[in-house]
C-alpha cells in the first residue's frame, strides 16, 4: 500500500484495508476475504506462436475473445477488408508496432500495399514512411487515413513523386514501361474521384472502362454508377461514342472522359448530345457524359461533386478486381535487358513523417 501500519492494531489494519480496497466483505462469510487485483507478472507470458485458437472465447480476463483473437486472419467479408489479398490484421501489425518500436520512432513499410502498417503506426502515434510500386495503393492508403482518422489527417500528408504540374503528368503519360505509364490512367481517375473511384483491370468484357465510382442516388441504399476513362494522347471523336456504348452496357448513369490532351469540337459535341442526367431528390442535374482535361485537375483543381455512396464503394472495393500488382518472375536472360524506369511516390506530413512512395 505504500504505507507504514505497524502502528495501528489488528482491526484498525482491517479497516484501513477495506477503505484501500485490499480487502471485502462478502455475505454469507465468517471473515474479511481478500480482493485479488491482476498485476503484470500475473497471467501467461507471451509466446512466440501468434496464432488465433479457436473456441476459446471468454477465456481470456475481462474480454470475450479468444486468445489472439486479434492475429486472427480476416475473413472474406471482413469490415477491414480492401481488396488486397495479402492484406494483414491490424491486431497483427499492432502488436508488432507496438513490440519493436516507442511513439514518436519511425516505421518503415517498402510494399505498403493497402496501408495496415501505416495507418496502426498512425494509430499508434509512431511516425512512418510507406513505398509501394502503384498509385493504386497510395489513394487507397489516404482514403483509408481520412476514412479512420478524419480529413484534417488525410489532408496532412504530403504527397511526393506524383504529378504536380503539366510537364510531370505529361512524363508519366509518356513513360515507355507500360506497367509505369498506366500509373498515369490511375492517378487521373483517382485524383479526379477524390481517391474514391474502384479502379478495374483491363478486360475485354470491360472495353474501356478504366474505373468506377458510385454516388448517392436517392435513398439509404440507393447507389448509382458514373464510368471513367483515362487517356494520355490521340483523342479522337470515336472515343467518345464508344464511352457513351459501355456506359449503356455497364448500366452506368454517367459517364467521365479523363483527358491529357485537349478535346476536339466534335468531342465535346458529342458529349453534349448524350444529354442530362437529373435527379430532383439528390439535387442533381449534370451532362451525362462529362469531359475533364488534365490541366483542369492539376491547375484549378477540379473534382468530382457527386456525394459518394459509402457502403456501394465499400462494398466494390472488397469485390474490385484491382488486386496487389505481383511481379513476373522470368528467367536469367543472357541478352542485356534495357534499363526500367520507375516512378516514385513519396508521401510526407507537415508535422510528422508520414512518407508513402510507388517505386
Amino acid at each position: 500500500m505504500g504505507e507504514d501500519l505497524s502502528e495501528l492494531t489488528q482491526h484498525q489494519k482491517l479497516d484501513r484495508l477495506f477503505e484501500a480496497g485490499y480487502i471485502k466483505i462478502v455475505k454469507g462469510q465468517a471473515w474479511p476475504m481478500y480482493e485479488h487485483y491482476i498485476t503484470p507478472s500475473d497471467g501467461q507470458v507471451l509466446s512466440d506462436l501468434w496464432t488465433y485458437q479457436p473456441y476459446t472465447n471468454g477465456t481470456v480476463f475481462s474480454t470475450d475473445e479468444g486468445i489472439d483473437e486479434e492475429v486472427r486472419w480476416l475473413s472474406p467479408k471482413d469490415q477491414e477488408r480492401l481488396g488486397y489479398e495479402t492484406q494483414k490484421p491490424e491486431g497483427l501489425l499492432e502488436r508488432i508496432i507496438r513490440a519493436s518500436t516507442k511513439e514518436g520512432q519511425v516505421v518503415l513499410d517498402a510494399y505498403c500495399g493497402c496501408g495496415t502498417t501505416v495507418a496502426v503506426a498512425q494509430k499508434t502515434n509512431r511516425d512512418w514512411i510507406g513505398i509501394d510500386i502503384t498509385y493504386h495503393a497510395i489513394a487507397t492508403i489516404l482514403a483509408r487515413l481520412e476514412d479512420k482518422f478524419g480529413k484534417p489527417i488525410a489532408d496532412s500528408v504530403v504527397l511526393d513523386g506524383i504529378p504536380k504540374d503539366m510537364k510531370s503528368a505529361e512524363a508519366l503519360a509518356h513513360k515507355k514501361d507500360d506497367r509505369v505509364r498506366k500509373e498515369f490512367e490511375k492517378w487521373a481517375i483517382l485524383t479526379y474521384t477524390n481517391n474514391r473511384a474502384v479502379i478495374r483491370k483491363k478486360k475485354g468484357a470491360d472495353g474501356g472502362i478504366d474505373g468506377v465510382y458510385y454516388f448517392w442516388n436517392g435513398g439509404e441504399m440507393d447507389s448509382a454508377k458514373m464510368v471513367l476513362q483515362a487517356k494520355s494522347g490521340g483523342v479522337q471523336r470515336k472515343d467518345i461514342a464508344a464511352l457513351r456504348g459501355d456506359m449503356e452496357k455497364h448500366g452506368a448513369a454517367l459517364a467521365c472522359f479523363i483527358t491529357l490532351g485537349e478535346p476536339t469540337a466534335p468531342m465535346r459535341k458529342d458529349a453534349r448530345a448524350a444529354g442530362f442526367y437529373e435527379n430532383r431528390e439528390r439535387g442533381i442535374k449534370c451532362d451525362r457524359i462529362r469531359i475533364v482535361r488534365v490541366e483542369d485537375i492539376i491547375r484549378k483543381g477540379e473534382r468530382i461533386e457527386l456525394a459518394l455512396h459509402p457502403e456501394a464503394t465499400n462494398t466494390a472495393r472488397r469485390e474490385s478486381e484491382g488486386q496487389q500488382m505481383s511481379l513476373d518472375l522470368k528467367p536469367p536472360s543472357t541478352e542485356a535487358e534495357p534499363k526500367k524506369e520507375v516512378q516514385s511516390v513519396r508521401i510526407t506530413s507537415r508535422k510528422r513523417s508520414r512518407t508513402l512512395a510507388t517505386d
